[in-house]
């Protein structure tokens, strides 16, 4: 007993808590097998054996298995319950190791036996099946890619539960929430109908204080009040949070803007309001409220180019002047003074008029010719006919 619990502890030493576990497992079930003895497990290899000599039905069954363990296992295993002295042996086969053994000694060569020519089948038929596992094994690369492999399956396999356990909470989550939110619907449709005032219900007080014309009972005051926060219902309260928060937002958006804009600046703030965290606002009248956003946002559509962006607008605009200046000075025509006096006279005279070469369509006038009217067609002969 000493020994077994001494493997067990061996075994599950050095791994993690869930390898360990299987470990042990594992240990135990090897411990249990081995309590069979050499007898016992002899006497079932010899029984094997004589069966494939003997029935020739198992003996083609092992011959035509698949070359998987699995499938071997199954077979020797059928055989060792059909004979009751065997079937604690069967247990063995549990193990791959003891598997591996029992079918190795049960095809094995005896010195002084010659084997039947069923025997030599079954030999080749598990020689088969282990070369091809060993190269099963070799292409997974070991006892390291297994290993691996099985710790890819079972990492997979937690995720895929813990997937399934997150979807199932979420799934309760959502039916509490929408039973949550049936409730509330129904009692906030009987208040209504009862006269009841809602700010009462659900914040425990009224914005319109005595002038309100619902009722407000002590007895309930404020008992939807948690049920409206469970389900996020948009009640005074809720409404009022949320544009608190919203306005917090917008306020530390703005403040990050400006001072990244000033930060590219070189230490320039755009806006006077920057240490102003708006405190006070609600005690502001509206107008200075106003002027006040007008001037922040003037503030951040001045601030809104980063230093490249000026350098870059600065540099076009720049090139754009010096490429007009050049078109400019090409296109000026410099004149002597007897061009000048020729063209002031000529201008003078007023021989200025467009010239029309021969042959070339003359420009129309202004002044439209009036529209003849269209003659009139004589009457068909059907129409003549009929009148």
């Amino acid at each position: 007993l000493l020994s077994r619990r001494a493997a067990v502890g061996r075994a599950s030493s050095h791994l993690s808590s869930k390898d360990a576990d299987g470990a042990r497992v594992n240990a135990h079930e090897h411990a249990r097998t081995m309590k069979l003895g050499k007898n016992a497990k002899n006497a079932y290899i010899a029984f094997l054996r004589q069966s494939i000599v003997d029935d020739e039905a198992f003996a083609q069954k092992l011959i035509k298995c698949s070359r998987e363990y699995t499938s071997w296992a199954r077979a020797l295993r059928e055989r060792g319950r059909a004979e009751s002295a065997h079937i604690e042996a069967t247990r063995l086969l549990d193990s791959k190791g003891h598997m591996l053994n029992v079918c190795d000694r049960m095809c094995e060569r005896v010195s002084g036996e010659e084997d039947s020519e069923t025997m030599l089948k079954v030999r080749e038929a598990w020689d088969a099946t282990k070369t091809k596992q060993r190269a099963k094994f070799e292409r997974a690369g070991g006892r390291e890619g297994v290993a691996e492999a099985k710790m890819r399956a079972r990492e997979a396999k937690e995720r895929v539960k813990a997937n399934q356990r997150e979807r199932e909470s979420r799934e309760e989550r959502d039916k509490a929430k929408k039973a949550a939110r049936l409730e509330y619907a129904t009692k906030v449709h009987e208040a209504r109908s009862s006269g009841a005032c809602l700010d009462w219900l659900n914040m425990g007080r009224c914005r319109f204080g005595e002038e309100c014309q619902f009722e407000h009972d002590a007895m309930s005051k404020g008992i939807l009040k948690q049920l409206a926060i469970d389900i996020g219902a948009e009640t005074g309260d809720v409404k009022r949070e949320k544009n608190r928060e919203e306005k917090e937002e917008r306020k530390a958006r703005a403040r990050a803007l400006r001072a990244q804009n000033a930060e590219a600046l070189g230490g320039y703030s755009s806006s006077s309001d920057d240490d102003d965290d708006g405190e006070g606002d609600e005690d502001l009248p509206g107008f200075l409220k106003a002027d006040r956003a007008k001037r922040a946002a003037q503030a951040l559509l001045a601030t809104n180019k980063t230093k490249e962006d000026m350098r870059r607008e600065k540099t076009a605009t720049k090139t754009k002047n010096a490429g007009k200046a050049a078109n400019t000075a090409k296109k000026t025509k410099h004149f002597n003074e007897k061009q000048l006096e020729r063209k002031a006279k000529f201008l003078k005279d007023a021989k200025n008029q467009p010239f029309v070469k021969r042959g070339m369509k003359r420009p129309a006038s202004e002044e439209k010719s009036p529209s003849k009217k269209k003659p009139r067609h004589k009457d068909s002969a059907r129409k003549t006919k009929r009148v």
